[in-house]
């Protein structure tokens, strides 16, 4: 990342007091989830013992089997029931969006940002990159849908535990002098992506997902071994600012030489995004009727 020992140990600090707030609340059952999405060994069982440990997590399991959506002809009370229902592979990514989720759920607006309209982008990215991986690049991409969720966890942070700072890189942000990440880092010394990078790796998620999440403003700055998920996520990012969904504020800072380079790298070419972006804003409409959004 190119910081000094100073920023590195204001970032440890930051990291610190994620410990005890409700940031690392979800530290556990999401890295446990995350876990059996790699693990091509876990079960049912495996995902019911995750979700029956945790009330809420178990409720809005229990209601998305009951939705209109599913349309069971009776009522499902067991969360294996739930499992099988739903689909295993889905309700992995049900269960991993419920519990972030948790973390973005606070609403304040400020010039133009909250944490809900981030999540609502967060989610959009996840989606977006996951049907790149699977229809562009022929990956199954389990680790892509988390990555997008937890891109821009940093902002979180530096929202939760250093708000007035926070408020102040917005202010610069929304002059119209400079980028976000410039913004906060002419603030802070770090922007929300090198935080987004310490926590994910305090965190002992996998390797190329901590990567991915630190550069994904600076894309082309990734070690050589883990390139495909971060530029994925810049895409997708991209993208998503581009269609308006979500948190909405860096679309006249994003770069698009850097998304058409994006694109380069990865021998994709941009007219096979017009139907895939329709697909997203499909499937976030979907999730929107389910309550999931």
């Amino acid at each position: 990342m190119g910081l000094n020992e100073g920023r590195d140990e204001t970032l440890i600090k930051l990291v610190e007091m994620t410990d005890d707030s409700e940031i690392s609340s979800i530290k556990k059952i999401v890295t446990d989830i995350i876990a059996i999405i790699n693990n091509p060994r876990s079960t049912v069982q495996d995902l019911k013992e995750i979700i029956e440990i945790d009330p809420p997590l178990s409720a809005k399991v229990l209601k998305t089997a009951n939705s209109a959506y599913y349309a069971s002809q009776r009522k499902i009370g067991d969360i294996e029931q739930a499992v099988i229902w739903i689909g295993f592979d889905e309700l992995k990514e049900i269960a991993l969006s419920q519990k972030v989720c948790e973390i973005f759920a606070k609403e304040e607006l400020v010039d133009g940002y909250s944490r809900i309209l981030l999540w609502k982008h967060s989610v959009a990215v996840a989606i977006l990159a996951k049907m790149i991986y699977r229809r562009e690049l022929r990956k199954r991409g389990d680790d892509i849908y988390a990555a997008g969720l937890l891109h821009d966890i940093g902002m979180i942070a530096e929202d939760q535990f250093l708000h007035d700072d926070f408020k102040n890189s917005l202010n610069k942000f929304t002059e119209g002098k400079m980028s976000l990440a410039d913004a906060e880092f002419d603030v802070f010394g770090y922007n929300h992506a090198d935080v987004g990078r310490a926590l994910t790796d305090h965190w002992n998620l996998p390797r190329e997902m901590v990567t991915a999440i630190g550069y994904h403003h600076d894309t082309f700055s990734v070690p050589r071994k883990f390139p495909v998920m971060a530029l994925t996520l810049y895409i997708s990012d991209y993208l998503c600012q581009m269609s308006g969904i979500g948190y909405c504020g860096f679309s006249h800072k994003i770069d698009e030489t850097i998304f058409q380079r994006c694109l380069n790298a990865l021998g994709l070419e941009q007219y096979a995004f017009k139907m895939i972006a329709e697909d997203l804003k499909k499937e976030i409409s979907r999730m929107e009727s389910r309550g999931l959004l």
